[in-house]
C-alpha cells in the first residue's frame, strides 16, 4: 500500500515538477537558512568571547587616581602613587585570588638574532601569565626566584621571536635590551588579534621581573598600576570595594574617595558583548523561524491549488471505489515526499554556506579576527529538518483532507 503510495506521488510531483520546485524551493531555503544562522550565532558568541578573554579570564586593573588636597579645590588635588607591597595586600580579602604589580617601560630597542626592533616592554610578577591569560608556548614564566634576584630574563611575545629570529628559536638565547643583556625563558604562543588589550598585543609584548625594570629602567619602587583576579567573575565589582578599603589607609585616603583608584573589569566589557550576543542569536532564531513558517505555508498553498486543479482526477477515482482514507493518503503521501526531499536539500544547502563563510574566514588574518569559526552541526541540521517536515505535514493536512471530502458528482458536474 505504502509504496503505492509512493509511486503515485512520485509520478504526480513529475508530471507537476515546477510546482513542487516552487514550493521546495522555500522549504530548502528555510531549512539552510536555519542551519547556518543557528550556527553563526553560536559561533559568534564563542570567538567573540574568547577575543574578549585574551586579555584575561576575570582580569580588574586597578589605576592611581588623584584626591584633593585640604581645602578640596581640584588644582590642589594629590596624585595617588602605587607601590610594589600593594598587590600583596589584596590577597587578604576572601574574594581575590591573586594580584600582581605592573609597570609599562614603554618601546625599548631590543638587539638579538642580528636583527634591531623597537618592543613594547613592561615589569611583571610571577602570576601576571595567569591573570593576564599570558601562556607560555616554550620555555616558562618569570619566577618568584627571577623576582628575589632580580635576575635579566626576558619572556618574549610570538611576534617578538618572529621579528628577530625569523624561523629560528629565541629560547635561550641572549639579547639585549637598551644595552642591558638579558636571557630569554619564554615564548608565548601566537594569539593573533585581540579585541581588548592594555597597550600592544600580547604577541608584541616583552616582559621582565619587576624588581629587575625598577632597578634598571625605573630607579623606583613605584608600579603604575595593579592587576589581580577575583575568586569568580559575579564577585568582581564587589572587590572593587574592598580593594578601596585595604588600599586606602596606606595612602592617606578614606575609603569612601572613588577617585583615588579606578577599575576596569573583563566583566563588564564581556557582559555587554554577551548581551550583544544574545540579542544576535534571538533574532537569527526569528529570522530561520520566519523563514520554516513561509516555507509551511508555501506547502499548505501549493498543495490547496494542486487539489482544486485535480478535482476532476480526484471525483472519478472517487467515483469508481476509492475512500476517502485512500485519497487523503494520497495527497498527504506528496507532501510528505516534497517535504522530505527538500528538507534534504536545505541541510546540504545550509552545509554549504558554512562551509563558504569557514572559506572566507581562511581567507585573510583579518578575516579571521572578524569572521568566527562555523561549524556545521549536525544536530541543529536534524532539528530543523524534523521541524520543517512537522510543518509542511501539517501543512498538507487541509489540503488534503479537502480532498477527501469531494463529491463526485459535483465536481464532475462542475468540470
Amino acid at each position: 500500500m505504502f509504496r503505492d503510495l509512493f509511486v503515485d506521488a512520485l509520478r504526480n510531483i513529475r508530471a507537476h515538477w515546477l510546482r513542487v520546485v516552487l514550493t521546495g524551493s522555500g522549504i530548502v531555503w528555510g531549512i539552510a537558512l536555519f542551519t547556518a544562522l543557528s550556527a553563526a550565532g553560536a559561533a559568534t558568541r564563542d570567538h567573540y568571547r574568547e577575543k574578549m578573554e585574551a586579555i584575561g579570564r576575570k582580569v580588574i586593573y586597578v589605576f592611581p587616581g588623584a584626591v584633593p588636597r585640604a581645602g578640596g579645590a581640584s588644582r590642589h588635588s594629590r596624585r595617588v602613587v602605587l607601590e610594589r607591597d600593594d598587590p600583596a595586600r589584596l590577597p587578604e580579602s576572601v574574594l581575590i585570588d591573586r594580584a600582581e604589580p605592573e609597570i609599562w617601560l614603554g618601546p625599548r630597542v631590543l638587539k638579538g638574532g642580528g636583527h634591531i626592533k623597537v618592543v613594547w616592554t613592561y615589569g611583571v610578577g610571577p602570576d601576571t601569565g595567569q591573570i593576564r591569560n599570558f601562556r607560555i608556548a616554550r620555555g616558562r614564566f618569570i619566577t618568584p626566584a627571577d623576582m628575589a634576584e632580580r635576575r635579566r630574563v626576558l619572556v618574549i611575545g610570538a611576534k617578538v621571536e618572529q621579528r628577530l629570529f625569523g624561523r629560528g628559536s629565541a629560547l635561550g638565547r641572549t639579547v639585549r635590551l637598551d644595552g642591558h643583556p638579558f636571557r630569554i625563558v619564554g615564548i608565548s604562543p601566537e594569539k593573533g588579534e585581540q579585541m581588548m588589550n592594555m597597550g600592544p598585543r600580547d604577541d608584541e609584548q616583552v616582559l621582565m621581573p619587576l624588581p629587575t625594570a625598577q632597578r634598571l629602567f625605573t630607579a623606583s619602587e613605584r608600579i603604575d598600576y595593579v592587576i589581580y583576579e577575583p575568586r569568580t567573575r559575579d564577585e568582581g565589582w564587589p572587590s572593587t570595594a574592598r580593594v578601596r578599603a585595604l588600599l586606602a589607609p596606606h595612602h592617606d585616603v578614606a575609603p569612601g574617595v572613588e577617585e583615588a583608584f579606578s577599575f576596569f573589569n573583563i566583566a563588564d566589557a564581556i557582559r555587554l558583548v554577551d548581551l550583544i550576543n544574545v540579542a544576535m542569536q534571538i533574532f537569527y532564531l526569528a529570522c530561520g523561524l520566519l523563514t520554516l513558517i513561509a516555507g509551511g505555508i508555501g506547502v499548505m498553498n501549493i498543495m490547496l491549488v494542486a487539489v482544486a486543479e485535480r478535482t476532476r482526477e480526484l471525483a472519478v477515482r472517487k467515483a469508481v471505489g476509492a475512500t476517502n482514507r485512500d485519497l487523503f493518503l494520497q495527497l498527504l503521501c506528496e507532501a510528505v515526499v516534497v517535504t522530505l526531499t527538500a528538507g534534504a536539500a536545505g541541510v546540504a544547502l545550509g552545509a554549504g554556506l558554512i562551509w563558504v563563510m569557514a572559506a572566507l574566514r581562511r581567507s585573510s588574518t583579518p578575516s579571521q579576527f572578524l569572521v568566527p569559526d562555523v561549524q556545521f552541526s549536525l544536530a541543529t541540521g536534524l532539528i530543523a529538518f524534523g521541524v520543517l517536515v512537522a510543518v509542511g505535514v501539517s501543512a498538507g493536512i487541509a489540503p488534503a483532507r479537502r480532498a477527501a471530502r469531494v463529491d463526485p458528482a459535483v465536481a464532475l458536474r462542475d468540470e
